[in-house]
């Protein structure tokens, strides 16, 4: 990468630690992100950030960006790193590149096999789109348009996984024609915030059609969501949100649907969703 710092001189980590607590002292950040972890010695990065955790006394958050498709080089980095940070899920963002240029030939019942969201979901930071896979950028990998609200779905309103929301997806990329996405992302975002709450479950059962719920719970009022998408031809799911929810007239808080859903008595609705987009079903006030 250009800069060839000696991480096995004695004098160079004792340096980092000094520049470290000096860092944290100064700025008072409550964690970090570590660029191009590939390029850092793992045993390095784990005893830094154990040094900076106990002179200060305080559980910093940390996340890794380490830039590949493959769960076997990740879970080996997590190991070598003693699971003291987290990493980016690079494979999940692959999926999303694939799913949106598949013309509806990608199973979506699939899409979180292989990924540090599934397999290690405390320890995954998912994220749609960043710096380094936008247009212009070393590595592009820019998801289309009009997979990005499904991409933000599946990452914003599930349990698993700790989000990241690109600043270009949301205020747009001037430089290169990208409009901001927060007349979409907004409804996605207060969603999460006032409805992903409680049990979670998932309906990934179709190559084209999926979805899951959140039952909601006591401590945030009226929360709780049904989510369906498809890549493809849209359709409807028979979804369960929970008996809490019975008589309940849920609506599309996305705009997609303009119509209603009411919940039977056993907590069940048939959701819908039109062709190649998403629909987030939030119960009504």
């Amino acid at each position: 990468m250009g800069a060839d710092i000696d991480l096995d001189n004695s004098e160079v980590i004792r340096e980092l630690e000094n520049w470290g607590r000096w860092f944290l002292n100064e700025t008072k950040v409550d964690g970090f992100r570590f660029d191009a972890v590939k390029h850092i010695s793992s045993f390095f990065l784990k005893n830094w950030l154990c040094q900076m955790r106990d002179k200060n006394n305080k559980e910093f958050f940390a996340v890794g960006e380490y830039m590949s498709g493959n769960m076997h080089d990740l879970n080996r980095y997590l190991q070598e790193t003693s699971y003291e940070l987290s990493l980016f899920d690079f494979p999940l963002h692959y999926k999303f590149v694939r799913v949106a240029t598949s013309n509806g030939d990608f199973d979506l019942g699939s899409i979180f096999n292989e990924t540090l969201t599934k397999e290690n979901p405390p320890l995954s930071v998912t994220f749609v789109d960043n710096h380094d896979t936008q247009q212009g950028a070393s590595h592009p990998n820019f998801i289309p348009q009009w997979f990005k609200p499904l991409a933000y779905a599946l990452i914003l309103l599930r349990k698993e996984g700790y989000p990241c929301v690109f600043y270009g997806d949301y205020y747009g990329i001037q430089a290169h024609n990208v409009a901001s996405g927060r007349n979409w992302l907004f409804p996605l975002l207060k969603a999460r915030r006032n409805n992903a709450y409680g049990e979670q479950r998932d309906y990934f059962d179709h190559p084209d059609i999926v979805g899951w719920t959140r039952e909601g719970n006591d401590k945030h009022k009226n929360s709780g969501l049904a989510v369906l998408l498809t890549d493809k031809h849209g359709g409807e799911k028979w979804m369960e949100v929970g008996c809490r929810h019975k008589g309940k007239l849920f609506y599309d808080c996305t705009g997609s649907a303009t119509h209603r859903v009411q919940i039977n008595n056993d907590g069940w609705g048939n959701f819908r969703v039109n062709g190649g987009s998403v629909s987030v079903w939030l119960p009504l006030n």
